[in-house]
């Protein structure tokens, strides 16, 4: 295969990509990370979208990813990962080996990992922060342990550090077991947390670090340990080398960083991208310094004229006893042009041998969380209605807003939590 060449290594879980792709790198290939999880149909879509030459074989033994210097690749290798986000169409994002080097160096300032370190990797590796946990393991010197997601503290025996999102560290907080001594680093991201999650995980002396950061900046942007009362926005001071600057026209996060992916794919064709980024992400930089990220321009809607920010609602939903994650859609209105409907994960009903709070369960009514919602929130900001989270979005990482907004347009019933 020639250098430049674009190929495709579709991605088992549980397995270790490294053996492949370093081989591939070596060759200076382009590697297109696809999921397993993809129909036929949707297969052949994004391998036709990405004009793809060949299928890699999988290598599961080869010395040659513990011996591998990535900065000696040809400089046409690289990563690509198809990302949408959680309200846009599928793109295809293309990341030079230099990024992925510097994302591991910058982000080991805020969370060092190196030698005698075990991260454990649930996440997918055509997730740019599962493929960066093994890029950490090859740059820095750890070890990666790959395993499912964690389901209680004894998933994690032996286990140094671990990236989760809100709903994952909701679902071990419920485990009233103590997590391992052997903990060093829980990276919480992946979208909004809630200040009582965060202030929950910190008095079970848990070490969270808030992080922040995207497919097109391999990963992370900003990064730092938080405390008792920082506020749920708070993602960390950017690390080193990263610039993040605020338009003041629409208060849009912008990044420079050495980070910063070569573009996205369109019909094969590389289009780079603009410097600074334009991340389509709300914020605001404190006074300390430190980045706040409030939501995205993308999922704002206009309700009677007001503008709603979903992220605003979310948080504060899960600071509700019962609700372990939720996402919120707007949806048409014949009066109001727009509404907020809020899909719903509940805490499954405790065990007779738990310990667990008196929280709600899935037979919490839809007022008790709209009235609970009322002692925070101005009311154009309350839900018309909150339905149950389809198992088959609960168990994933990341909620799609778009996939849930346009299966209610479509007419999809779902539960009403009333």
């Amino acid at each position: 295969m020639n250098a430049g060449a674009i190929v495709a290594y579709e991605i088992v879980a549980g397995e270790n990509p490294l053996p492949t792709l370093c081989s591939a790198w070596s060759r200076g290939e382009r590697v297109f990370l696809v999921s397993k999880n993809h129909s036929t149909a949707a297969r052949q879509q994004v391998l036709n979208a990405a004009r793809v030459s060949d299928m890699l074989q999988t290598i599961t033994h080869d010395h040659t990813a513990q011996k591998i210097n990535l900065d000696s690749c040809p400089p046409t290798a690289s990563v690509i990962i198809e990302t949408s986000g959680s309200t846009a169409a599928p793109r295809l994002i293309e990341l030079g080996l230099d990024a992925l080097v510097a994302s591991a160096q910058i982000g080991a300032r805020a969370i060092a990992f190196g030698p005698g370190d075990l991260w454990h990797a649930s996440l997918p590796a055509t997730h740019i922060g599962g493929l960066m946990i093994h890029v950490r393991s090859l740059v820095l010197g750890g070890a990666v342990r790959h395993a499912g997601a964690p389901k209680c503290w004894s998933d994690l025996n032996g286990v140094t550090h671990i990236s989760l999102v809100a709903a994952q560290l909701a679902r071990l907080l419920e485990d009233t077991n103590q997590p391992p001594a052997s903990l060093k680093a829980v990276m919480l991201g992946g979208g909004p947390s809630s200040q009582s999650l965060r202030e929950s995980a910190l008095r079970k002396g848990l070490p969270i670090f808030a992080t922040y950061g995207m497919t097109e900046t391999a990963s992370q942007v900003a990064t730092d340990s938080i405390a008792i009362g920082d506020a749920a926005t708070l993602v960390g001071a950017p690390l080193p080398g990263i610039q993040v600057t605020i338009d003041s026209s629409n208060n849009e996060i912008l990044i420079a960083s050495p980070t910063l992916a070569r573009g996205t794919l369109v019909n094969g064709a590389l289009v780079p991208f603009t410097v600074p980024l334009r991340t389509r992400d709300v914020g605001f930089i404190d006074a300390q310094g430190r980045l706040h990220v409030a939501g995205r321009l993308d999922a704002m809607f206009i309700s009677g004229g007001r503008n709603i920010q979903p992220e605003i609602i979310e948080r504060a939903l899960t600071e509700l006893p019962g609700v372990r994650s939720c996402c919120v859609v707007g949806i048409a209105h014949e009066k109001w042009g727009m509404r907020p409907v809020a899909f719903v994960q509940l805490v499954q009903a405790p065990h007779s041998n738990s310990t667990h709070s008196n929280a709600p369960t899935r037979n919490t009514p839809r007022m008790t969380l709209a009235e609970q919602l009322r002692q925070t929130l101005e009311p154009f900001l309350i839900p018309d209605m909150f339905l149950e989270m389809p198992p088959e979005n609960a168990s994933r990482m990341k909620y799609s807003r778009a996939e849930l907004t346009q299966r209610l347009a479509q007419g999809e019933r779902f539960r009403q939590l009333d």
